[in-house]
C-alpha cells in the first residue's frame, strides 16, 4: 500500500512538472503562432514547428467549441478600449514566413468562420526556403480575397538587432513596399522575435500600428505595449493538453 503511494506522488509530480495545471487561467487576447501546416519531414529545424492540416483543422474546432471569437489585429484596438476581454475568449491565429501550406490552412480558417494574420518574409516569395515552397504573388493576392490579413515578416528574415539602424530599417522598409502593393500593412513580426527599443521607434516612424514577438503567454492589451504582443507557439508535439493549458493559461510547459 505504501508502495503504490509512494509510486502515486511521483507520477502526480511528474505529471504536475511536465504540464501547467497549477496555473491559473489568464484573461486576454490568445495569439496563437504557427508556422508550416504540412508534417511531411523535412530534416530541417522547421520540423519541429510543423503540425499536419488535419491536427490544425481539429485546434480551429476546438477553439470554437470553447466559445472562442476569432479576430483579426484591427479589433484589438476596441477590445482594449472597452475591455472586452474581461467577458469573452478572443483569439488571433498568425503564421509566420509565408509557406505554401499556409493557404490550405487559410481555406480551414475560412471554412470555420475564423481569420488568419500572415507574417511573410519578402524575399522568399515565390521561391523555396531549405527545399520547402514558399506562397507566391498570386497566393498572398488569394489570401486578402478571403479576408484574411497580411503582415510583414521584414525581407530576409535576419535578427534586425544584429544590423547597424540603417541596414534595419531598409529590411523593413523593402519588405513594406513590395507587401502595401497587395494590402496595407500595419503588423510586423520581428524575426525571431527579436528586437530592442530602437527597432519598435522604427516601427512606429514607418506606421506600423502592432508588432509581435514570441512568448508563452496570453496578451493583456491594458498591461503590455502594443509593440510587444506576445504569441504562443504550436508545435509539432504540441498535444491536446498541451493545446488546452495553451489557449487557457498562454504556456502548456515550464
Amino acid at each position: 500500500m505504501i508502495y503504490f503511494s509512494i509510486l502515486f506522488i511521483l507520477l502526480l509530480a511528474i505529471f504536475l512538472a511536465r504540464f501547467n495545471f497549477f496555473r491559473i487561467p489568464k484573461k486576454g487576447i490568445l495569439v496563437l503562432l504557427y508556422h508550416r501546416i504540412d508534417d511531411k519531414p523535412t530534416g530541417k529545424s522547421i520540423d519541429k514547428f510543423s503540425i499536419s492540416l488535419n491536427k490544425f483543422e481539429e485546434q480551429i474546432k476546438y477553439l470554437k467549441s470553447k466559445g472562442f471569437k476569432s479576430i483579426t489585429p484591427y479589433d484589438i484596438e476596441k477590445i482594449k478600449s472597452n475591455k472586452l476581454y474581461l467577458k469573452r475568449r478572443y483569439v488571433l491565429i498568425t503564421f509566420d514566413d509565408g509557406y505554401k501550406d499556409n493557404l490550405d490552412a487559410a481555406k480551414v480558417l475560412k471554412k470555420h468562420g475564423f481569420k488568419g494574420l500572415f507574417f511573410i518574409s519578402t524575399a522568399v516569395i515565390g521561391k523555396e526556403l531549405d527545399g520547402i515552397e514558399m506562397m507566391n504573388f498570386d497566393d498572398l493576392k488569394r489570401l486578402k480575397e478571403m479576408g484574411m490579413i497580411l503582415g510583414s515578416h521584414s525581407h530576409n528574415h535576419r535578427k534586425l538587432t544584429e544590423m547597424d539602424l540603417q541596414t534595419a530599417k531598409e529590411e523593413i522598409k523593402t519588405s513594406l513596399d513590395i507587401l502595401n502593393k497587395i494590402q496595407k500593412i500595419e503588423d510586423f513580426a520581428y524575426p525571431f522575435g527579436n528586437y530592442n527599443e530602437s527597432i519598435v521607434e522604427m516601427l512606429q516612424d514607418l506606421k506600423i500600428k502592432r508588432a509581435y514577438i514570441i512568448g508563452q503567454r496570453i496578451f493583456n492589451p491594458n498591461s503590455e505595449s502594443i509593440f510587444k504582443i506576445p504569441r504562443a507557439i504550436v508545435r509539432k508535439d504540441t498535444n491536446k493538453i498541451d493545446f488546452y493549458l495553451i489557449i487557457t493559461r498562454g504556456r502548456s510547459k515550464f
